[in-house]
């Protein structure tokens, strides 16, 4: 049976797919399951099948939506909820207006660390930031540059006006520390968690593969390493 909205349903679905694939998860569309209104996405998490994901599309209001109760793990709901937030706005009204970026990294040459970001309007350089760190914290070696590259990026954006904010990196821990996903330990991920958590600028997170050609982040990287030189 040939439905009226399902190549618009699908092709929501697939892109939102490919979206979560760049990330740590591994989907797919289920086209069997697939109708008029609704695609279903196939999730895995590090090999492991933890159930469906579903997109409805409205025609009336032309809108589309996410949901999660085919899930076989509940906690993971509002993670996907938060990555379709993020998906539908950098899809969204967003991109006419420019986007604001950062691409951060941190680096540990000669024992010394070294943080690096670049702030972006889209393709145009706002700003760049790069330093070193105290030696006390040499024990978590470039993880300390990383952190404090994306704090140094949403302490620009703050002073800058900006409101919203989108960060990319090659670290996880940048963005599971913000939210709270991972729990912080240490003095160093104790701080970062809780500015990050008292921020009112709306952050969006991206993983990016370390040292893959991405033109933004080699920028970041080599501003690390040159604040490590510093």
């Amino acid at each position: 049976m040939n439905y009226l909205y399902q190549d618009k349903t699908i092709a929501k679905a697939r892109a939102f797919s490919d979206y979560l694939n760049k990330s740590d998860y591994q989907t797919v569309i289920d086209i069997d399951a697939t109708r008029d209104y609704v695609a279903k996405i196939d999730v895995d998490v590090a090999g492991n099948y933890i159930g469906k994901i579903n997109v409805y599309y409205s025609p009336k209001k032309k809108t589309y939506k996410l949901t999660c109760q085919e899930l076989k793990i509940a906690s993971y709901n509002e993670e996907f909820l938060e990555k379709w937030q993020d998906f539908t706005h950098q899809t969204g009204s967003r991109l006419k207006n420019g986007i604001i970026s950062a691409y951060v990294d941190g680096s540990f040459l000669n024992k010394v660390i070294g943080y690096g970001a670049v702030i972006l309007d889209g393709e145009s350089i706002l700003y760049k930031i790069s330093g070193k760190m105290d030696s006390k914290y040499e024990e978590h070696h470039q993880i300390a540059g990383e952190l404090k590259a994306a704090l140094e990026s949403v302490s620009w954006a703050k002073k800058n006006g900006i409101k919203e904010l989108d960060i990319y990196y090659d670290y996880k821990g940048i963005e599971m520390w913000a939210r709270k996903k991972w729990k912080a330990n240490k003095e160093l991920t104790k701080a970062y968690q809780d500015y990050m958590q008292k921020q009112n600028i709306i952050l969006h997170f991206h993983k990016v593969a370390a040292h893959s050609g991405n033109k933004w982040n080699e920028v970041a990287d080599k501003l690390a390493r040159d604040g490590s030189k510093s």
